[in-house]
């Protein structure tokens, strides 16, 4: 590379990483506030939160990168036009396709790390999210038992806790069972422990004693043990198998859905138009950054200033997006699944043919109102 080519580079460079810094904060922390009942209602503590909570990061970067670069694109431009570089640069004989080469070759870049996010690091991120989420809310010790508290954990099923200890421990227990209306009983207990077995999982139950009421005469028994084991198994509702969601999935389970699974079965187009989606995904990097190099480089030079041709090329790469989204939606039963491409790719060809046509790029650069 060139000085100059050096210098549009780090131009371009230090506000896309400013943006996705700062953008991907503000869009991480609207979006960890949904995880806020892990700690709230399963008692997790910061740690597991924020473990969870960068989980999310891969699939926010998916989305933000490319809008980063046009808004690096245009804020580096923006900023060369400002002191006038561009016009010496123009007057000195440079042409667009060396002002945008730097530029393109940080889009090929943002363009790969988009493409990796989506067919790797974002399915695999979720992958671990939703199964430690899962883990949380099916482990009952974590989930529903507090201390100080009366918690109903099913119809019939009550249970008070002193205290609630780490490693599923507790201290001062009242477990009232009275699923079955004929014969309920009342467990009280110095101490218990929480294990996880083969058959699910069991309070173990430490010195105490358990009261039944019989039915039909009334009479209170006590049973006084050191050792009882209550099954808990029927209250976890973890599944046996995780229902893999969109985001969850890599390409090859997007391409080729399994009928045999209800979800793929009714779902199939959409998980097929979701993997053509990521494979289109990077090219949107493309079509923003040259919006943005036309919107400031493409036209005649302006001493009035270029709010206006930023506010249009913003307009349109929102538009692209959305149109990329509603086509995803229409096509889950057509089956057109080129459109996809066509829609971004489209906007690379037309922009690019107006922004490096040998035609274009010979045309003089000049000021608007100038005589």
């Amino acid at each position: 590379m060139s000085s100059l080519d050096k210098y549009i580079f780090r131009q371009c460079l230090t506000p896309l990483a400013l943006i996705l810094v700062v953008t991907t904060a503000i869009v991480w922390m609207t979006q960890t506030l949904q995880r806020v009942d892990i700690i709230v209602e399963y008692g997790q503590g910061l740690a597991v939160f924020a473990f969870l909570s960068i989980l999310i990061i891969p699939s926010l970067l998916a989305i933000i990168i490319p809008f980063a670069l046009f808004g690096a694109t245009v804020y580096a431009l923006f900023r060369l036009h400002s002191d006038s570089e561009i016009a010496a640069m123009f007057a000195a004989g440079v042409s667009r396709r060396r002002i945008a080469g730097p530029i393109l070759l940080i889009t090929i870049f943002g363009a790969a790390v988009t493409f990796y996010v989506n067919v790797d690091l974002m399915p695999r991120s979720y992958r671990v999210l939703k199964q430690e989420i899962v883990n949380i809310r099916a482990n009952v010790a974590s989930s529903v038992l507090r201390s100080g508290e009366f918690t109903n954990v099913i119809d019939g099923f009550t249970i008070y806790i002193d205290e609630v200890r780490p490693g599923g421990q507790f201290v001062g227990l009242l477990v009232n069972d009275h699923r079955n209306g004929d014969s309920p009983e009342t467990y009280m207990a110095e101490r218990a422990i929480m294990q996880e077995t083969d058959n699910g999982a069991v309070l173990l139950l430490k010195r105490g004693n358990i009261q039944r009421v019989a039915r039909y005469t009334g009479k209170v028994s006590i049973v006084r043990f050191e050792e009882w084991a209550v099954n808990l198994a029927a209250f976890n509702d973890r599944p046996r198998e995780l229902q893999l969601e969109l985001t969850e999935r890599y390409l090859g389970e997007l391409f080729n859905p399994d009928m045999s699974n209800p979800y793929d079965k009714a779902n199939a187009g959409k998980l097929i138009a979701e993997g053509h989606a990521r494979i289109a995904a990077p090219i949107y990097a493309f079509a923003y950054v040259l919006v943005g190099l036309y919107a400031l480089i493409g036209g005649p030079y302006s001493r009035r200033g270029y709010f206006f041709r930023v506010s249009i090329a913003g307009s349109a790469i929102f538009f692209v997006r959305v149109l990329g989204y509603v086509a995803q939606g229409i096509i889950e039963t057509s089956a057109a699944y080129w459109a996809l491409y066509a829609i971004p790719g489209s906007i690379v060809l037309i922009v690019g043919a107006l922004l490096f046509a040998p035609a274009a790029a010979a045309k003089p650069i000049i000021a608007e109102g100038a005589a």
